[in-house]
């Protein structure tokens, strides 16, 4: 090989080291730049002799937000200070979305730190089901009123349809569960005339955990059967982007586009008609929760289907996959199906995770609307 064609390999050799190095050095460079975008943005000011640090996230996710105030999370932090020892008032709200929240403090030298979730405004997630640019407003003064901190910090308020399907928000899907819908309440009042038509023995009214197991079992079975006799209830193929790990949150700065879900309300599924597995099956929980059973969600690679607990004491689990509602097959066969199902998930060690409602109810994560 001549001097020439060495010299031109060397050549080609280098540059794509160097290519390799740029491609990977890039990548890593803008995956640094989505994971700071998650964390909380730092908006320091303040007027003499006052000092103030607003900490808040760039994004919140709106269905997660009722649990944030029930377990008084410290989403929104305020460092404060001041050179002369003062009281201050802090005010803080989100713009079109929660009330005010104020704190009295005492001002030193030394820096101290005040938590916010300023309480929803009523109802306020029920219309939310589109992402909203809104502003964190942080006004500080003195007991004279007069202003040392003045902030309308932009915040982006995801719609209440977004999941985000992380480990560390695995129970949230429990926000959706809304037994005291009344849409849900039609959906049990029409599934009790269909208890008759049940196996026996098939119990008299919806009576939870009152009966026995198999009239536990018969309780669900009618539920499910009312949505594919009374509501026509068409699935939807769509897959779950949950895998039981931390997830990546480098795609989206609002929280990784590549493990978010939009889920709609069990309501919305009703009025629609049709929903795909993750919707369905948080319907059919929210209906066995208004009569007192113990959901859970199940999640296998790429889809979800529901658990009971047919004994109040959760040792024995039935299961139901909504997927079957597309075949109009009855109640007591789609269980069949979704025991088997879950046997060989089990046997195959490829259940993702599984959910439990009344795990997330002790946790303080309540029904969103």
């Amino acid at each position: 090989m001549g001097k020439k064609h060495i010299l031109l390999l060397l050549t080609l050799v280098m540059l794509a080291l160097l290519s390799g190095v740029y491609v990977v050095g890039g990548v890593q460079a803008y995956s640094r730049f989505r994971q700071n975008s998650l964390a909380d943005q730092e908006h320091c000011g303040g007027q003499a002799p006052v000092h103030i640090c607003v900490y808040a996230p760039a994004a919140v996710f709106s269905a997660f937000y009722p649990s944030y105030v029930a377990t008084q999370y410290p989403l929104f932090k305020v460092n404060y200070s001041s050179d002369s020892a003062q009281t201050l008032l802090i005010n803080v709200s989100i713009g079109k979305f929660s009330q005010e929240e104020t704190q009295t403090v005492s001002a030193n030298g030394s820096t101290q730190t005040s938590a916010f979730i300023p309480p929803l405004q009523g109802q306020i997630l029920r219309n939310l089901t589109t992402d909203m640019n809104t502003s964190l407003h942080v006004q500080v003064t003195d007991t004279h009123n007069q202003t040392y901190y003045l902030n309308d910090i932009p915040l982006l308020l995801r719609s209440r349809w977004l999941m985000q399907w992380l480990v560390s928000n695995r129970l949230q899907i429990a926000a959706w569960v809304t037994p005291n819908d009344p849409a849900v309440a039609e959906l049990v009042r029409k599934a009790t005339a269909h208890l008759a038509s049940e196996a026996p023995p098939a119990p008299p009214g919806m009576i939870g955990y009152k009966g026995s197991a198999p009239q536990v079992t018969a309780q669900v079975d009618a539920i499910y059967d009312s949505l594919r006799l009374d509501y026509g209830i068409t699935y939807i193929q769509a897959s779950v982007p949950y895998n039981g790990t931390a997830g990546d949150t480098t795609n989206e700065s609002a929280g990784g586009n590549n493990v978010t879900q939009y889920v709609k309300l069990p309501a919305e599924v009703l009025q629609q008609r049709s929903g795909m597995c993750t919707e369905l099956t948080i319907l059919l929980a929210a209906a066995v929760e208004r009569i007192g059973l113990h959901a859970s969600i199940v999640v296998i690679p790429g889809h979800a289907f529901l658990g009971v607990a047919v004994t109040e004491d959760n040792k024995h689990i039935q299961y139901w996959d909504a997927v079957d509602v597309n075949n109009n097959i009855a109640a007591d066969s789609a269980n069949v199906a979704a025991n088997a199902l879950y046997e060989k998930n089990l046997k195959q060690r490829t259940i993702v995770d599984t959910i439990a409602i009344q795990e997330a109810r002790a946790a303080r994560i309540g029904p969103m609307v």
